[in-house]
């Protein structure tokens, strides 16, 4: 490849001069002038090779465009682009290489949409330029909303040649966490019958909330869905957000939650350090905790938004596997005072006696089955009723206005 043309220009001067006698009308021998020469020499250089960035070549580590946080509230930034230099072309020398002339910074907004986003290249936020060597600029992004912007740099050499490269700012000081009360956060391996707070057995506790949890605003504006590639293809590879916050794939979240945070306490015990949930986004937890009857734990889960936000609330699953005791099955009279065993005459109003007790989780309801048998010792049931009681870790005596039948 040529990368250097030079031009020699060469000028002559010289000439001669003929006198004309005018009175003779004769023209004379031509007297020469003295010769004269001077040359200039143009060169141009040639220089197709847009800039780059020193990590491209794997000789530094930095970011071709470094914003001092990617995920912000604030509404002043600075960014800086060091690093860049122009490459000398193939088969050239230093010499060929125009170097770099000036940088320039446009931002725009990423446009929210249900799918990938596009960037709204239609209005510049904000535009601005510095001429190198300097490699700064503060940029002040006014905003009434959470808004996700796209910082693009353009390098330029002296020979027009330009590189850029992208990346992705997030600021929000407005949203927050809040509780969906249409879904339920509960311990799933506990008995429905109990509102799903007692456990029955002594395998792995395990806790959902699907969609209990939510940033308002993420879940109705998706701003942490994927981003359309350049749309001309000049920005790949290094140049492009493909690694770190906020990445040109997306970020996985749940309605603006990146990651859950959950911590547990045994009876009156103390709470464990916090642990991350993996794997946040099926929003469940499950461990064995070998727990015993009688036992209480309480859990406290803790989400965390993509700026910052967080909030908590906690469960409590008791564990009780035993069965109630029951003890003590009689009948009294409440005419005489009798006790009976069985009824084989018409009475007046009976009183059903009974002890039984739970020394974990207490008793909540009794059933009973009033029935008749024959003297063929046929039965069959004639009422199914459910007790509630209001006292538990007690005796507990239910009261019914019916007769026994002996037929």
């Amino acid at each position: 490849m040529v990368t250097r043309l030079c031009l020699e220009f060469e000028a002559k001067g010289g000439g001669y001069l003929k006198a004309k006698d005018l009175k003779t009308n004769t023209v004379q021998t031509a007297s020469p002038f003295s010769k004269t020469l001077n040359s200039r020499r143009v060169c141009y250089r040639f220089d197709n090779v847009p800039p780059e960035h020193c990590s491209v070549s794997g000789s530094c580590s930095s970011e071709p465009l470094h914003i001092d946080q990617r995920i912000s509230k604030a509404a002043l930034h600075t960014v800086t682009f060091s690093g860049w230099n122009d490459p000398v072309p193939s088969g050239g020398a230093d010499i060929t290489a125009s170097k770099i002339e000036s940088y320039a910074i446009r931002v725009n907004e990423v446009v929210p949409s249900n799918g990938t986003h596009e960037v709204d290249f239609s209005t510049n936020i904000l535009s601005m330029a510095v001429n190198h060597p300097s490699t700064e600029l503060t940029l002040n992004l006014t905003y009434d909303r959470p808004r996700l912007y796209c910082l693009t740099l353009e390098v330029k050499d002296a020979a027009d040649n330009v590189q850029k490269c992208r990346r992705f700012l997030l600021i929000d000081n407005s949203s927050t966490i809040a509780l969906n009360r249409k879904q339920t956060f509960y311990a799933t391996t506990a008995s429905p019958a109990t509102d799903f707070t007692w456990q029955t057995n002594h395998n792995e506790i395990c806790l959902s909330w699907k969609d209990y949890f939510a940033n308002t605003f993420y879940r109705v504006n998706q701003l942490l869905n994927g981003i359309k590639p350049d749309h001309n293809g000049q920005i790949t590879g290094k140049y492009e957000q493909i690694s770190g916050e906020l990445p040109v794939y997306g970020t996985p979240n749940i309605h603006g939650i990146v990651k859950y945070m959950i911590s547990w306490k045994l009876n009156n015990g103390r709470f464990s350090p916090e642990t991350e949930v993996p794997n946040f986004r099926e929003q469940i937890f499950c461990k064995l905790f070998n727990p015993k009857d009688g036992d209480a734990f309480n859990f406290i889960i803790r989400p965390i938004d993509i700026v910052g936000n967080t909030i908590n609330e906690s469960r409590t699953v008791f564990i009780d596997s035993s069965e109630p005791f029951l003890n003590d099955l009689s009948i009294q009279d409440k005419t005489n005072d009798e006790n009976f065993t069985h009824v084989n005459k018409d009475s007046e109003p009976l009183v059903l006696d009974v002890e039984t007790y739970d020394n974990h989780s207490g008793i909540s309801a009794l059933k009973w089955v009033f029935g008749k048998r024959s003297k063929t010792n046929d039965t069959g049931d004639i009422d199914i009723k459910f007790g509630d009681i209001q006292l538990v870790n007690t005796c507990a005596f239910c009261y019914f206005n019916s007769h026994f039948l002996y037929i």
